[in-house]
């Protein structure tokens, strides 16, 4: 059984324990997976990112060949054979029989090449544009997973050291109890915060095992390595800028441009789509070795006799695509800069909040834990008071705590707003220039 004195030096300890108290020691040999790391694992691992690289290189090759002009095509022929009389199926006797071969070329217009080709590049852009979208979705969703793990043992931590003030109170409530100054009733509600404690520290290491995991999909067997501190919640002067000036910056926003441009491209291929093409065909005939052979050229071209209902509305379709683009680009620009506005006040409000709880709600959760161990001193205050109020200044830390992670989260969402370059990123773009 503890003195009266070691029991209130551990209950007045109690608090400052729980909230100084340092992450749990990792037995793992394996160095810390900090943010960076993570990221950096995380890009590498990027399956989406993966795939809209896929349909970058798809659409510049596609553009390179929509710049050429269509295959020549060969034809071979057997005209004019007799089919009854003297001559029947005589391939020399008859002066119109001939044997033919022929090159027939279209002559695809220049401007109409160079509309497809820009269409393709322009799917191109689409497509690096929506891989930004994916690299930033990727990144932000890496830091989350690290955040929630890092608060999640945040919390173990400060929720075992809840324990200490507890088994204390506990142990003072029993020997109140058996000295005759205490009640049956108070050693049964110490007991079930004990109780009520322990199912609080399980349902944290189910969080801890969720977490983990969720990191582990993003970063593979890193994840089985202890976490780096926590990164300092400020968010970089970038983003900041980006609620001031335009938002082009943003991939989502970029993508809507992306896709506005290969509307644009896709309504001039249309119109240039409109002018037909010419084909000419070069052809040489033999005949019987008593004729002459005979050599041919022919030159074709489509006629748009319809054009109200064929040309002319592939062209409005695409003018309607376009449209469209530019209404989803403004909604885009809208809703971006009204969630980064608001998010960027949340995160300020979140800040000035836990400086009030580091200068003032913490400091006053301590004072009366001391105003309870002193009024304990004095006979004018019960034992278990001084337990209480441990207890509440623990719960105060982990209501900081939970704030913070609230607070990490936010801090995510806008400084991965803009995907930061990795060394994957910055390769991939130096072999696309």
């Amino acid at each position: 059984m503890l003195s009266p004195r070691c029991l209130m030096q551990a209950l007045l300890c109690a608090p400052l324990l729980a909230m100084a108290a340092p992450p749990m020691a990792n037995a793992q040999s394996a160095p810390p997976l900090s943010i960076e790391e993570a990221l950096g694992l995380a890009t590498t691992r990027a399956a989406d990112a993966e795939a809209s690289h896929g349909a970058v290189e798809a659409a510049v090759q596609m553009a390179v060949a929509a710049g050429q002009l269509p295959d020549p095509v060969l034809k071979l022929g057997l005209n004019n054979v007799p089919t009854n009389g003297p001559d029947q199926f005589s391939l020399s006797r008859d002066f119109m029989t001939m044997r033919s071969v022929s090159v027939l070329q279209e002559f695809t217009r220049s401007d109409k090449r160079r509309a497809r080709a820009a269409r393709f590049e322009a799917e191109a852009a689409t497509a690096e544009a929506q891989r930004a979208v994916s690299l930033a979705n990727v990144q932000r969703g890496v830091v989350n997973a690290w955040l929630d793990r890092w608060y999640a043992e945040q919390t173990g931590v400060l929720l075992g050291h809840h324990g200490h003030p507890l088994e204390l109170g506990l142990q003072a409530a029993t020997a109140a109890y058996r000295s005759g100054r205490g009640t049956r009733s108070d050693v049964l509600a110490a007991e079930m915060e004990i109780q009520k404690l322990q199912d609080r520290i399980d349902e944290n290491q189910a969080v801890i095992g969720a977490t983990s995991a969720n990191l582990e999909r993003w970063v593979g067997q890193a994840a089985k390595r202890p976490l780096a501190g926590q990164p300092t919640l400020t968010v970089p002067e970038r983003v900041r800028q980006l609620a001031q000036t335009n938002l082009d910056a943003v991939p989502e926003m970029a993508a809507t441009q992306r896709e506005i441009a290969l509307a644009e491209a896709e309504i001039r291929a249309a119109t240039e789509g409109k002018k037909p093409d010419v084909s000419v065909e070069l052809m040489y005939s033999q005949r019987g070795s008593a004729y002459s052979n005979m050599a041919s050229i022919n030159v074709s071209f489509p006629v748009p006799w319809d054009q109200a209902n064929r040309q002319d509305r592939e062209v409005a379709a695409r003018v309607a695509q376009a449209h469209d683009a530019r209404a989803k680009s403004e909604v885009v620009a809208r809703s971006t800069r009204a969630m980064l506005e608001a998010r960027l006040a949340e995160l300020q409000r979140n800040l000035e909040r836990l400086k009030r709880y580091d200068e003032k709600i913490l400091p006053l959760a301590n004072a009366q834990a001391d105003a309870a161990l002193t009024a304990y001193r004095a006979n004018t205050g019960p034992l278990l008071a001084v337990a209480e109020a441990n207890h509440r200044a623990i719960d105060t830390a982990l209501e900081r705590l939970a704030l913070e992670g609230k607070t990490a989260k936010l801090w995510a969402d806008v400084s991965f707003l803009v995907p930061l370059p990795t060394a994957q990123t910055e390769s991939t773009a130096k072999e696309s220039k």
